[in-house]
């Protein structure tokens, strides 16, 4: 009890530990959803036992990931129709 308050008290940001059932409310998906991803390694968690666990900075981090990556494909996109055009 005494590490975690010393932690919590740090100057470092202790990132929130959310369940597959809030993972799915975050990114609007199905929680069966949320365990095939976690099983298949695209959204990034810890199974404890036979529960996942999931840090919501990287599950925030993975959907602006992808958000960019699919901007930055519609893009380019337009640019090479430009340029063939």
């Amino acid at each position: 009890r005494g590490e975690l308050q010393v932690l919590l008290r740090s100057k470092k940001a202790v990132d929130e530990v959310i369940t597959p059932f809030q993972v799915a409310a975050l990114l609007k998906i199905h929680v069966k959803t949320v365990y095939r991803l976690a099983e298949a390694g695209v959204i990034p968690g810890n199974k404890i036992g036979r529960n996942w666990r999931f840090s919501r900075k990287s599950v925030l981090r993975l959907v602006s990931r992808t958000a960019n990556q699919r901007m930055g494909g519609l893009n380019s996109g337009r640019a090479e129709k430009a340029v063939s055009s």
